[in-house]
Order: structure tokens, then C-alpha cells, then sequence
């Protein structure tokens, strides 16, 4: 016969082995382990189906970009057209077109009864030079309508000379003389 003795205290002895609980353990760690396999499993392709939504919006998107950039029409050809208007503008008030400006504006200050007989000097390359105007009205009246409708064109500053009776066969005429400067478009 043995005689087994126990020495230690109850707190310090092992429990005896319950192969149940390890039985259970195991399971519950293999049943966690499948668990998180299967949701990994299941989320990576919920991704891949939301990345392929993502990818054909995304070329979607590329495509609208596309087509949007076929309406536009071409930078260049803005740019050509925007200089050549650009161009024009600032040629408007070329030398050309002055004068075209100077002879119409002239030509509507002159009053019916109003006949201008001479204008010096002739040439009109510089036609922002004083020129003088020598001609012939029916009244003084005339003459000085003349003067204020150059004044109030804005495009002429004039003063009155002269001005003379005179008789023809018909009756008498005022001749005058009127000095004139063209004043040109401020840019």
C-alpha cells in the first residue's frame, strides 16, 4: 500500500482536467476562425462589386469629360478670333477712318443754305491741323449755324473769321471765313 501525502495548500493545486471545456474551447475557436474567414471572404467581394460600380462611373465621367471637350470649341480659334477683333479696334481710329469720320461729320454740320466754295490747306494727311473754310450763306444766321453745328458735332472746334456782304444777280449772300480743328476719337 501507498501512502501518498498531499503537502500544498488547496489554493496552489491544478484543477483536474475538463476535456469538455477544452472540447468547447477548440470549437469556439474553430467556429471564430471560420467566422472571420467568411465575413473576410464575403467583404472582399461586396468590394470588388463596389469597385466595379466605382470604375464604370469613373469611365462614365471620363467619357462625359470627352465629349463635353469635342463641344467646345477651340482655344485657338477663340484666341485667333479675339485678336483679329482686338486688331480692329485699335485700328479704328487709322487715318482711314479718320478722315471717312472728319468728311461725314463735315459734310452733316453744313446747313442747306449754306455753300462752302473753298477749304485750304489741301492736303489731308494731318487732319488734325487748322483748316479754314471760305464760302458763301444766305444770312449771317446761316453762318453761325454752321459754326454752332460744327461746335456741337464734338468732333470740331471752330471760329468765325469773317464774314462780308456781297451782291449777285439774285440778291445779296454773306461770304465768311471760318477757321476749323478737327479733334479726333480719344482712345
Amino acid at each position: 500500500m501507498k501512502y501518498q501525502f498531499d503537502l500544498l495548500p488547496k489554493e496552489y493545486k491544478s484543477l483536474p482536467r475538463d476535456t469538455l471545456g477544452i472540447a468547447l474551447a477548440l470549437l469556439t475557436i474553430l467556429v471564430t476562425i471560420s467566422a472571420i474567414g467568411s465575413m473576410s471572404i464575403k467583404n472582399h467581394s461586396e468590394l470588388s462589386s463596389v469597385q466595379a460600380q466605382v470604375d464604370s462611373v469613373d469611365a462614365q465621367v471620363r467619357s462625359m469629360i470627352e465629349k463635353t471637350g469635342e463641344l467646345q470649341p477651340p482655344v485657338n480659334e477663340i484666341t485667333s478670333l479675339q485678336n483679329s477683333i482686338n486688331f480692329i479696334n485699335q485700328n479704328l481710329d487709322t487715318p482711314g477712318s479718320s478722315l471717312v469720320d472728319f468728311l461725314a461729320t463735315l459734310e452733316a454740320s453744313v446747313p442747306d443754305r449754306v455753300v462752302i466754295t473753298d477749304i485750304t490747306p489741301k492736303n489731308f494727311t494731318n487732319i488734325r491741323q487748322s483748316f479754314t473754310i471760305s464760302g458763301e450763306a444766305a444770312t449771317i444766321f446761316d453762318v453761325l449755324e454752321f459754326a454752332k453745328r460744327l461746335e456741337q458735332s464734338g468732333k470740331f472746334t471752330a471760329m468765325l473769321k469773317t464774314t462780308a456782304n456781297a451782291t449777285q444777280d439774285d440778291g445779296s449772300v454773306q461770304k465768311f471765313t471760318l477757321d476749323f480743328t478737327y479733334k479726333a476719337a480719344q482712345k
